[in-house]
Order: structure tokens, then sequence, then C-alpha cells
């Protein structure tokens, strides 16, 4: 089965989110703690992935943004998404240095 995203809730993402998604996961299989901003060179969308701990596949996520306004002014919107991956093996639940729920709240 291809590997694909799909969203359960949240406003939209896009085919790259998707793909960029896809390879946090694949990032965070070598790393202990989950509680990371990721993105990639370039992008002005940083990416935070928490598993959820009952449902396996299933994810939180923070879409972290930066941009200017028509002013010149620096803003930053952040986007709280819940998403399901399929034909990707789902990531353990790790242990978190922080509360996990603070982020996602």
């Amino acid at each position: 089965m291809k590997p694909s995203v799909k969203m359960i809730k949240g406003t939209h993402l896009t085919a790259a989110d998707k793909r960029n998604i896809l390879g946090c996961i694949e990032f965070l299989r070598t790393e202990e703690n989950y509680a990371i901003w990721m993105g990639r060179k370039g992008s002005k969308k940083q990416y935070l992935l928490a598993p959820d701990r009952v449902i396996p596949n299933r994810y939180c996520l923070l879409i972290k943004e930066n941009y200017i306004s028509d002013f010149g002014q620096k803003r930053e919107n952040t986007t709280t998404f819940i998403i399901e991956t399929r034909g990707v093996d789902p990531l353990p639940s790790a242990g978190w240095a922080i509360v996990q729920g603070d982020l996602f709240d």
C-alpha cells in the first residue's frame, strides 16, 4: 500500500505538507524525543508531530508558518490538525520532556 496522509480535523493540507509529514515520521523513527519542530530547508513551515497513545497511525500535528504581513510586520500562524496515516508503520509513543497535551491545547 502506498503511504498516504488523511486529515481528520483541521483546515487544509497541501500535497507538499503531506509529503513533508511522511518525511517527518521517518525522521522521528531515529529520535527518542518527538517534541522537536521539523521543517525543510527554505520552507516557511515547520511541523510538530505527536503520536496518539490510543489509536495507532493517528497523530496530532501543529504546523507553524512564518510570513510577513502587508505592512511589513513579521507574523506567525500556528494551526492544529489531527491526521491519520496509511501504509506507514506507526511511531511508538515516546517519552516527552514536556507535557504533550500542553502543546496542542
